[in-house]
């Protein structure tokens, strides 16, 4: 199914030949949807025996041929398409409902019913009976048809033959080498995950740098083999996650389409990533190893190293596939990942002794890659090593009594409960892991196929049931459309003409609208540039040779145009002629790459500033994107309404000025409509057009600029638009506006027109009930009948379907430009009053300052986040979810030697829920970044007040979840819980949760590509985690410096003090004998990680000083962003 929006007249019909040349050569059944169709493309799907299916408000006008349309119109007795009109135009003008006034609104109403009645009872009804035949039959008798049908029935089986379409090898094949393409050109994910695996082997490695036979460096190692087989691989999990939440999406929409199913899916996806994930952990496991100091008695050891990591990374991309799989969506997936990952990483056996996990649960490391990881990894490093004991006995060898925790076996039997000599057989069993996942990813894409119409971000298995365990806490507001009478063929007498005479959609502007100073445009010799650079990619393994020529490319090239003060004018082109570039050029919002020329002056101020600009003009932009999806029609324009008129008019008259937009863009029907977006129901697109159209219209500037403001509506709609913006215009204002495909019944209400052409010249400026005289003055003469825009964008077009017509068609435009360019001196002066313009007034932007924006921005983005059912469910409860795994494996905590491991192993696990804040960050904050940017580039506040309603809506849920963590981590694992310590736990979660999100703030506002920043947060909190002190005990100086920055240090502290002070642990003399409770009180255990001097009231108050350091770090970097770009 294909949908034209955004091309050109010219563009569009040269597709429409090229679809209908294909539809005959290939007998393809090719279906298209189509707003605006010029005449002669009803022409030629006549001629080609085309069919057409006319759609009112989800019912049937007509299904039929192409040709046999208008015969049925007139049959029902609404009339004949009268002569030299777009039958295409006079259909949709038929079948619609306008809502100009009540009258207007019954008597379309009635219309349109007439004809959907007449459509359903066409059988029943003797009057239409022979004409619905023939119409049904495109034109051909009852026996003829019913031949041909029984002989197309027989073609179509003859030519759909069993097994048809590309092998499965061919589509691994294509799959494969597409799937390495974009992967490779994505650079930033590619070199960021390079430079993670670098960055973050070269920090362990300084973390753990050359560790010595010491208890602590024995200890440090065992943290450093959890930290390769869990952490590295949690990190590459997280990103491979977002990596396959995007790609996914292409897969659900060609799935739909039946290109191909999901065995050649993963096998690609496999192969195009295998390069990466072996080159990856080679990068970081070679470093980490030779830093640290690893055993090099044997080169095998280092062998076995690298295998291990290598298979260990395939399985975390097998297992990252089977989230994606059976999750839709990054949010869920994440949410998803981190809590079976959580189970995976505490059955290793490294924070929680094997024995102290519940027996129920100690099933789980058998399903836990990672714990065989740890297992295979420590068994490497400890196996038969014996390390250098200070104790001697009498006899001047070593006190085995007292050297038992200085033997690599003794370390794994006892303090692990891990085998010796556990390598290399249990590698293969890597490979079960990994074939398993795949397999699980597999069963999950066969049975559940993603609705097409989400664009494969619709709702998963996981996802229905998120949405019913909150389904409880939300209530649906009814959606109140508006219902139409039943039509009577005595109401279709109305005289509909009159109607439209007594009351239009223009009454709301002639009424209300205040005039404005005249503002002249003008712009002279204005050229674009930007630099361009053409790359040629090839591979040799896994480098790339990267060749790149920086050319210029024209954007626009010696423009010299004026757009008057009190009229509406149109700018023409074809698609890249750059149109929307000289709009972005007329706004001050040209991209920093891009080079300009020239000046433009507003009456005589010539190229004002921004904040200049912004006081005198609005601008209503080409894409909807921008819209937050879960607000429903009339709220957006309610909140648009708050936000940018003058706080001294009432809320009761800015909501009847929304009211007055609503009727004015015929939104009443979806005034009670979620906004929706691809993977949300809500909105059509031209629905959402009308919508961006009314906030900008909500501000009554002195300019109004709009690029594509026709686009994806209807004939109709589209026409109430133009017409709206006449009667803006007439009230003084200037109105700008570029459209592609212009009917022949708004062409007249455009008082002048630009007309740009490939290569961003201008071919004329001038009045646009002039320019078919202009253009017979040069030789090129419009058909009678034809559209004006139409013929204007033929002629002033390169046709490139082939060599010939392009140098044909050339000639001409260069011709017209070169016609332009010799009389645009007369022409221009024309357009410009004869009385001096003088400097722009002063003008005060519509600007909200703090105390007014923020409240809405508040409430406007808990509105819309809060029916974000399944997101806000993920928000409050990742963290929540990671600590009740927590619990369900450390709870009871004892008071045994054990016990003495779980506790600070348990510590530890709380620094993980700051990676839940980051991504919960991640999951929402970009798309109401966007929204922000370009909001305050029009003027409307400041990032001050987007930061700061963000942060009020964040906080709620940071406190409800770090009360849950609270709850779970220390009050069911049987921590030390009193008041302080449960107040302190609280603190210190929502510490966590915040910073998380804080550095999600800053990373995410500093750079936009989601991917990149994932790997970069990921790696710098990861660093930060490793330096608590309960992995490394031996901290270089220069790391401990660094520390100081981190809220984990201070942290982490204030909770080991409050666990472990006054602490006396369980122990039997034999088990001080033989080294089994190495620490019998807490003392013991805060002098081995250098806690025991720390000031715990100096610690809490950095800790929450770093808190909010981190959060004004991240109001610094919006702040520096928003002042350096512009959207």
């Amino acid at each position: 199914m294909l949908k034209f929006i955004g091309l050109d007249a010219f563009s569009s019909f040269e597709v429409m030949k090229t679809l209908t040349k294909l539809a005959r050569s290939s007998q393809k059944t090719i279906i298209i949807s189509i707003h605006q169709p010029r005449s002669e493309i009803f022409k030629l799907l006549a001629e080609s025996d085309g069919q057409m299916v006319l759609l009112s408000r989800g019912d049937v006008v007509y299904s039929g041929a192409v040709r046999s349309v208008l015969p049925w119109i007139e049959s029902t007795g609404v009339g004949a398409c009268p002569s030299g009109v777009n039958p295409f135009d006079y259909l949709l003008d038929l079948s619609m409902v306008d809502f100009a006034s009540e009258a207007i609104e019954k008597a379309t109403a009635v219309r349109r019913d007439l004809l959907v009645q007449a459509w359903a009872g066409r059988k029943r009804n003797p009057k239409f009976a022979t004409l619905t035949s023939w119409a049904d039959n495109g034109g051909e008798s009852s026996a003829l048809q019913e031949n041909v049908y029984s002989s197309f029935v027989t073609l179509a089986v003859d030519i759909i033959p069993t097994g048809s379409g590309p092998s499965l090898l061919s589509q691994i094949r294509v799959l494969t080498s597409r799937g390495w393409r974009n992967q490779v050109r994505d650079s930033i994910v590619l070199w960021g995950c390079v430079g993670e695996c670098i960055v973050i082997g070269l920090a362990i490695g300084c973390i753990f740098y050359q560790l010595d036979d010491s208890l602590a460096s024995i200890r440090s190692r065992t943290s450093l083999v959890y930290t390769v087989g869990a952490v590295q691989a949690y990190l590459m999990l997280m990103i491979l996650v977002y990596r396959l939440s995007q790609e996914i999406v292409v897969y659900d929409r060609e799935r739909m389409d039946r290109w191909y199913g999901p065995l050649p899916h993963l096998v690609s996806s496999v192969l195009f990533s295998a390069i990466p994930n072996i080159v990856y952990p080679i990068l970081f496991s070679s470093i980490v190893y030779y830093m640290s100091g690893l055993r090099t008695d044997s080169l095998s050891h280092f062998g076995w190293w690298l295998i291990v990591n290598v298979a260990m990374q395939l399985v975390t991309f097998a297992f990252a596939v089977c989230c994606s799989s059976v999750v839709r969506g990054f949010s869920s997936a994440s949410l998803f990942a981190n809590a079976i990952f959580a189970f995976f990483g505490l059955s290793t056996g490294f924070f929680i002794v094997t024995s102290s996990i519940p027996v129920w649960l100690r099933w789980i490391k058998y399903l836990a890659y990672t714990n065989l990881c740890f297992s295979i990894l420590a068994s490497n490093e400890l196996t038969d090593r014996v390390f250098d004991c200070p104790f001697v006995g009498p006899n001047g060898a070593r006190d085995e009594l007292l050297c038992a925790p200085y033997n690599g076996n003794n370390v794994l039997l006892n303090q692990l409960d891990l085998k010796t000599n556990y390598f290399p057989g249990p590698i293969v069993h890597l490979v079960y892991y990994f074939v398993g996942f795949l397999f699980l990813a597999w069963v999950a894409l066969t049975v559940h196929i993603v609705n097409p119409t989400s664009m494969g971000s619709g709702p998963t298995l996981m996802d229905i049931f998120i949405n019913q365990a909150v389904k409880m806490f939300s209530r649906k507001k009814q959606i109140v459309v508006r219902q139409t009478e039943s039509a009577s063929s005595s109401d279709a007498s109305l005289d509909l003409e009159k109607a439209k005479l007594e009351e239009t959609r223009l009454d709301f502007f002639s009424k209300g609208l205040d005039k404005r100073d005249p503002v002249t445009i003008r712009v002279e010799a204005l050229s674009l540039s930007v630099a361009v650079s053409t790359s040629d990619w090839s591979f040799r393994g896994f480098l790339r040779a990267l060749k790149k020529e920086v050319s210029e490319k024209q954007l626009l090239r010696e423009v010299d145009v004026v757009f008057p003060a009190g009229e509406l004018t149109a700018i023409l082109g074809g698609s890249g002629a750059g149109k929307t570039s000289l709009l972005n050029a007329l706004l001050h919002r040209t991209p920093a790459n891009i080079k300009m020329k020239g000046a433009i002056y507003y009456n005589d101020t010539k190229n004002p500033s921004l904040r200049t600009t912004n006081a005198v003009t609005s601008y209503v932009r080409q894409d909807d994107n921008f819209l937050l999806s879960h607000l429903t029609v009339r709220e957006t324009l309610q909140y648009a309404a708050e936000l940018q008129m003058d706080a001294s008019i009432a809320k009761a008259d800015k909501f009847a000025k929304v009211e007055d937009i609503i009727d004015l863009l015929g939104l009443r029907e979806c005034a009670d409509v979620i906004i929706g977006s691809s993977a949300v129901k809500g909105c059509s697109g031209g629905q959402r057009r009308r919508v961006s159209i009314g906030i900008q219209l909500v501000t009554e500037p002195s300019c109004l600029f709009l690029d594509e403001p026709t686009s994806g509506l209807d004939a109709l709609t589209a026409k109430a638009v133009v017409l709206t913006l006449k009667q803006i215009a007439a009230s003084g204002r200037t109105v700008i506006c570029t459209i592609h495909q212009p009917r022949a019944d708004i062409w007249h209400v455009f008082d002048n027109v630009v007309l740009l052409v490939t290569g961003g010249h201008a071919a004329y400026s001038g009045r646009a009930d002039r320019v078919v005289e202009y253009f017979e003055e040069a030789g090129h003469i419009a058909p009678a009948f034809t559209n004006v825009p139409d013929f204007i964008l033929d002629t002033a077009s390169v046709n490139l379907r082939s060599a010939q017509l392009e140098e044909s068609t050339r000639k001409v435009v260069n011709a017209l430009v070169d016609r332009f360019d010799d009389n645009k001196k007369e022409m221009l002066a024309l357009q410009l009053p004869s009385h001096p313009l003088g400097e722009l007034p002063k003008v005060n932007p519509q600007y909200a300052g703090f105390s007014k924006a923020f409240p809405i921005l508040t409430r406007r983005s808990f509105v819309n986040t809060f029916r974000q059912k399944g997101l806000y469910f993920n928000r409050v409860f990742q963290p929540i979810i990671v600590a009740i795994i927590m619990a369900i494996f450390f709870a009871p905590l004892g008071n045994g030697p054990s016990d003495v491991t779980s506790r600070f192993g348990l510590l530890q696990q709380t620094t993980p829920i700051v990676f839940s804040g980051m991504l919960n960050n991640v999951a929402m904050y970009p798309f109401e970044r966007d929204i922000a940017y370009r909001e305050i580039s029009d003027g409307g506040y400041s990032a001050t007040s987007f930061f700061f309603s963000f942060l009020v809506n964040e906080l709620p849920l940071e406190v409800f979840g770090s009360l849950g963590v609270t709850v779970f981590m220390l009050v069911i694992t049987k921590l030390k819980t009193t008041v302080l310590t449960f107040f302190t736990f609280w603190v210190v979660m929502f510490g966590f949760i915040n910073t998380g999100e804080s550095v999600g703030l800053a990373f995410s506002t500093f750079a936009t590509h989601a991917g990149f920043n994932i790997t970069i947060m990921s790696a710098v909190v990861s660093v930060f985690s490793f330096m608590t002190g309960f992995m490394s005990l031996n901290l270089p100086q220069w790391l401990a410096y660094i520390n100081h920055i981190s809220l984990f240090k201070y942290g982490v502290v204030v909770l080991t003090q409050n666990e472990f002070k006054d602490k006396v642990f369980d122990c039997s003399p034999e088990q001080i004998a033989v080294g089994a409770c190495p620490y019998q009180t807490g003392e013991d255990v805060l002098r081995l990680f250098k806690f025991d001097d720390k000031n715990w009231n100096l610690y809490m108050g950095l800790f929450v000083a770093v808190v909010i350091a981190y959060r004004l770090l991240a109001w610094l970097v919006l702040v520096a962003k928003v002042k350096s770009h512009r959207w």
